[in-house]
């Protein structure tokens, strides 16, 4: 979709800044000029992504006019290893703010997908790069999937949706979005995980059903538990509960 002023103006009275190119390869590679990353907390937003990707370098297909796409970067004035929940809380925000824009039906899929139904509506992708062991900036890429026509989304692979929006509640969406990602960083810095770690079980796609998770060298196949208060994938297998911390695996369910 286009950015327009209503977009725009959603951002602004957040306290975010923004940053507008109608071409980039990705917003979270123009994240990478220092003169744009340094102005954080910023967005960078664009009506045409050359070459967005998703997590493990895959690329996240975005079609002109039908996909909302957007980087936000951040600075923390703390240790990376603090914050090695920021995916999650990502995930919550996402679906705590279209939630508040009118879809309740969204799930998170381990570890940074949204779905709807069991259809893939949103993706995102954390890059983090440390100033010095005390500060860091973390960059955000949101990939949402808006009006795709029928006749292409068949046959983008990922089984992906539109998401379920009106029109006027999408342009709300990146404003929206950061204002609840925003929130809840504050309110984790100041009680920690243990009220997260409930909503993201609450929030999870596939609870308490057989999956398989899979990496390049190993797989695990078992019930879907949830996740502990350190935020690591908890698995029921045959044998034992098995915790992961490692965002790499892929997830599918089994039948």
């Amino acid at each position: 979709m286009f950015i327009n002023s209503t977009i725009k103006n959603n951002i602004k009275s957040n306290n975010i800044s923004y940053y507008i190119k109608n071409h980039v390869s990705s917003t979270n590679d123009y994240l990478n000029y220092p003169y744009i990353r340094d102005q954080a907390p910023i967005v960078v937003l664009s009506n045409n992504q050359r070459h967005p990707r998703g997590r493990r370098g895959k690329k996240w297909v975005n079609f002109q006019g039908s996909s909302l796409g957007f980087s936000l970067c951040l600075r923390f004035d703390k240790s990376l290893n603090e914050y090695n929940i920021l995916t999650h809380l990502v995930g919550i925000s996402i679906i705590e703010s279209c939630k508040a824009l009118g879809n309740e039906q969204l799930r998170i899929k381990w570890p940074n997908d949204i779905m709807q139904g069991n259809k893939k509506v949103c993706g995102t992708l954390i890059e983090n790069l440390i100033n010095n062991k005390n500060s860091f900036y973390s960059m955000i890429g949101f990939g949402f999937n808006i009006s795709i026509p029928k006749d292409l989304i068949k046959f983008i692979e990922g089984h992906p949706a539109n998401i379920d929006l009106e029109k006027d509640q999408v342009d709300l969406l990146i404003g929206t979005t950061i204002s609840f990602l925003q929130k809840n960083i504050r309110l984790y810095e100041k009680n920690g995980f243990d009220d997260f770690k409930t909503k993201w079980n609450e929030f999870m796609y596939a609870k308490d059903k057989n999956v398989i998770l899979t990496s390049r060298m190993k797989e695990i196949e078992g019930k879907l538990l949830g996740i502990n208060r350190l935020g690591e994938l908890q698995i029921q297998t045959k044998e034992k509960i098995v915790s992961l911390s490692d965002i790499n695996y892929s997830m599918r369910l089994l039948s």
